[in-house]
């Protein structure tokens, strides 16, 4: 038997701490919930359903201690609010195991699995309240601390069991929630089954009591906060391994996809230049050209796509070379677009023009600002130019591609490097170029500034930081 100034000391020493789970776990549920709202698994609406329910056992379980300490209130109300926490507390344990299952498996329970779940939980939490009526006057043995040992050696086994099957599956894994939520697993289970000892030391020496002191309460809320932060880390790291996934199986689709139809594209143009030398009348000339214009367009399209999947799959490699031997490269590629011989190139090359950078990645901005200076250059201007400028600012490499063509509209210049846009329709182009460009200058650590007038040209400034290289590097 358990003597009253025992039993008053135990629950004030409980009162704050479980007032502080009850918040927590009622956040936990807000929070989960957001998710699932947000994301649509199931997971997280058990996960969210089983921390209210430890919110309502945490609550359940200090109005019935309450009743217990005032004897005027009988035990009826006990007897009811017991059965209540058992039935929250195993409720809890029990959504929160077959959220994880779902997260692990990805499949639910039958139906069937889960009535008996079900089942099994309202006949326990039906004995623990009716452990009562075997209480002698004025103690608490059956029905207060046998109800709660029971919980406590349910709640213990079902957590460390749970921790064992995440450690399991994630024991090769680097995932940070994983290894969280299995280790916060196991701690509180063993501390349930701690507190279940101690229930059973309780029930063989009436001069026992577990001692609850505001230390045990620090680490009761620890526990549950690394399982709650566990839950959400690792439901972000399925999250962005899934889109990482998606992202992958996206981009061979499209790169697959863009190089299988290139193909038959290829050997169309290869058909409509044979007609072009056999088609003699004016009219079938006409329309062979117009065919020819429209396949064209067609195929840098898909050029442009299998540029960006190429570019995104390309790693980083650094080194060091002249601009001049760059721009010469680009040159060679562009020189045969439609307008390019009548466009002046103004690039003087120095030997300071040097810079240590990836290469590949700077080749495809200059590719891109070079030929777009190409493309929309203004025909109607007689000395059309395209001028290249380098310079350093400490370790700082500014290059600036400027032209005199038809220019960017000032509501356009903002958009510019977003996917497919397009500044006029007039444009023959993707809409891709320069949405590449500000891809490839994320990758070596590199900003674009523009400045552009519509009528008078354009200046592109590319930043490229740490690229300056000295001459006795």
């Amino acid at each position: 038997m358990i003597n009253q100034s025992n039993f008053d000391q135990y629950f004030e020493s409980i009162l704050i701490s479980y007032s502080g789970q009850a918040v927590w776990g009622i956040g936990l549920t807000l929070i989960l919930w957001y998710f699932f709202n947000l994301y649509q698994r199931k997971h997280l609406k058990l996960w969210s359903f089983s921390w209210l329910a430890f919110a309502a056992y945490v609550l359940f379980s200090l109005l019935t201690l309450y009743c217990a300490r005032n004897q005027d209130i009988g035990p009826f109300w006990q007897n009811i609010f017991t059965f209540l926490f058992q039935i929250a507390g195993l409720m809890h344990v029990l959504w929160l195991l077959q959220g994880t299952y779902h997260l692990i498996y990805r499949k639910t329970l039958s139906l069937r699995y889960e009535y008996i779940q079900y089942t099994l939980v309202v006949l326990i939490g039906l004995f623990s309240s009716l452990l009562y009526l075997f209480e002698e006057d004025g103690g608490y043995i059956y029905s207060l601390v046998l109800p709660f040992t029971i919980k406590s050696l349910i709640v213990g086994g079902s957590f460390i069991f749970a921790g064992i099957q995440i450690m399991r599956l994630g024991r090769r894994d680097t995932a940070v929630g994983k290894k969280l939520l299995w280790i916060a697993f196991l701690l509180y289970g063993f501390e349930n089954l701690n507190y279940a000892l101690g229930g059973v030391y309780m029930i063989f020496d009436e001069n026992y009591i577990v001692e609850i002191d505001g230390a045990l309460g620090v680490i009761d809320f620890l526990l549950l906060s690394f399982i709650g932060i566990g839950m959400i880390i690792w439901m972000l790291e399925e999250e962005r391994s899934t889109l990482e996934k998606t992202n992958r199986e996206l981009d061979s689709f499209l790169y697959s996809t863009s190089h299988d139809l290139r193909a038959p594209v290829a050997s169309l143009l290869g058909l409509i230049n044979i007609a072009k030398h056999d088609i003699k009348d004016e009219s079938g000339q006409r329309y062979v050209k117009m065919m020819e214009d429209r396949v064209k367009k067609l195929d840098h399209i898909f050029s442009d796509i299998l540029n960006y999947s190429r570019n995104i799959k390309t790693e980083i490699t650094l080194k060091t070379f002249r601009l001049g031997e760059m721009v010469e490269d680009v040159i060679t590629d562009v020189k045969f677009n439609q307008g390019a011989d009548s466009i002046r190139l103004d690039y003087d090359e120095h030997i300071h023009h040097t810079l240590r950078t990836d290469y590949y990645q700077l080749k495809v901005v200059l590719g891109n600002l070079i030929s777009n200076a190409v493309k929309y250059h203004d025909s109607k201007k007689p000395d059309q130019f395209i001028a290249i400028r380098f310079e350093k600012y400490d370790r700082d490499v500014h290059i600036s591609v400027e032209d005199n063509g038809i220019g960017i509209a000032p509501e356009s210049q903002h958009k510019v490097f977003d996917m497919f846009y397009r500044a006029t329709s007039e444009a023959e182009g993707s809409g891709l170029g320069l949405f590449i460009v500000q891809q490839a200058l994320d990758k070596i650590n590199a900003r674009i500034a523009l400045v552009s007038e519509l009528g008078k040209g354009s200046i592109f400034k590319v930043i490229i930081e740490n690229a300056g290289v000295k001459l006795d590097d």
